[in-house]
């Protein structure tokens, strides 16, 4: 039989379990509201189920959904014999994304649930103390606390340990593999997808979801941005803003569009209205950089940057003092990037990048500028975003000649 936990007691060696849905809003998306309601309710359903089976099985004292909030929760599982509640644990998280999981995508298909469901679920082993009923959320456990962390990291469709679970997992540990450190700790993970487990798996998933040793965060874009979301870069700057590109061909032509609304134009004269500098470097049409360039991609770089200084003169005269804020400098080096940089050095900063490549000959045509990937850097990333101010520094200060 089941018991609770006792008001005002302190377990030690509890298997704490965070489990998430992945697919919350594919599903919501998907569905009308009392369908994706439901679908939530049978994914509850099948934890429950899932949970009361394998803690009967095995007789132990304790195993309980302790919160649930929509589409995951909080499960506690504790025993005087750790081992019993180390085995209803992992047997738990293992079928139910093993077997459950993919049931409750076979009967989301029949009943016409559209989207797709994927859980998040991470386990730890560590002491909580226990106010009783209605003092769920009152516990200030930091394994609860490391554990909660730990899931919203957790490779989709895995389950992700901690080392203290590791270390007593016995015969489960072959399941698992070392996938990488999370706040302090060895993290190990066991890979739950269709067909045979592999070597390997383990990092496949976690170098997927957290990249190598040492990475930070930066967003990644297939594409340049819309001018739209450009425009929003422009209007959240408050000092400064340069622009650096072999030819700036398409900012300098939004500057100037007949298109309405003309976003990127409006964000650019109400920046220089509020008193800010926008300095653009663009590659001297005359040098070896700019020749070599254009073989190289097979473009005519000299009449892209020419058609560009056209622009950038349209816009000169046609808003005369207003313009007078916007820079236009050449210089003799080759950027290779495309790059928009926000008030470099502010604690705000952030800058879009995108790094010039070429593709092998016979891919075809070479990929346009515009269709290579884009990445947004700001303060955050440490180094990455310091090493690449530098080189934005580097570019707009050093071999360039101020044209307008």
């Amino acid at each position: 039989m089941v018991e609770d936990f006792e008001p005002e007691g302190t377990f030690e060696n509890v298997f704490l379990i965070f489990l998430d849905s992945a697919g919350h809003s594919s599903i919501v998306s998907a569905n009308p509201r009392d369908r994706a309601a439901r679908a939530f309710d049978m994914l509850y359903e099948k934890v429950v189920a899932r949970l009361t089976s394998v803690a009967r099985d095995r007789r132990c004292e304790r195993a309980h959904v302790w919160r649930w909030a929509g589409d995951g929760g909080f499960l506690a599982v504790h025993d005087a014999d750790e081992s019993i509640a180390l085995d209803v644990t992992l047997s738990f998280a293992l079928k139910l994304l093993e077997m459950d999981l993919r049931h409750l995508r076979d009967e989301f298909e029949d009943l016409g649930i559209g989207g797709e469901l994927h859980l998040r679920l991470a386990v730890h082993r560590g002491t909580i103390n226990y106010r009783g009923v209605g003092f769920e959320g009152r516990m200030y456990s930091p394994d609860i606390n490391f554990v909660a962390h730990l899931e919203k990291v957790a490779p989709i469709d895995t389950v992700t340990v901690s080392e203290d679970v590791y270390q007593v997992a016995g015969d489960f540990a072959k399941r698992f593999e070392r996938a990488g450190s999370f706040e302090g700790r060895d993290v190990y993970v066991a890979a739950t997808g269709p067909g045979p487990r592999r070597p390997g798996d383990a990092d496949r998933a976690w170098l997927a979801t957290h990249g190598l040793a040492g990475a930070v965060p930066i967003f990644g874009h297939h594409e340049r941005p819309s001018q739209v979301e450009k425009a929003r870069l422009v209007r959240a700057a408050v000092h400064e803003i340069v622009d650096i590109g072999s030819a700036i061909r398409t900012g300098a032509r939004y500057l100037v569009t007949t298109e309405r609304p003309a976003y990127f134009r409006d964000a650019v004269l109400d920046f220089l209205d509020r008193g800010g500098r926008y300095r653009c470097v663009l590659m001297d049409p005359d040098s070896e950089s700019t020749r070599n360039l254009s073989l190289q991609r097979g473009e005519d770089f000299q009449a892209k940057i020419k058609d560009a200084m056209v622009s950038f003169q349209r816009f000169k005269e046609r808003y005369g003092s207003r313009a007078d804020g916007l820079e236009v400098y050449q210089t003799g080096a080759c950027p290779t990037m495309g790059c928009v940089a926000v008030d470099l050095g502010q604690p705000h900063s952030v800058v879009l990048l995108s790094p010039y490549m070429t593709v092998p000959g016979t891919f075809g045509a070479l990929a346009e500028l515009a269709e290579l990937p884009h990445y947004v850097i700001g303060v955050r990333a440490g180094t990455l975003y310091e090493n690449v101010r530098r080189m934005v520094r580097a570019f707009q200060e050093e071999d360039v000649t101020r044209v307008m």
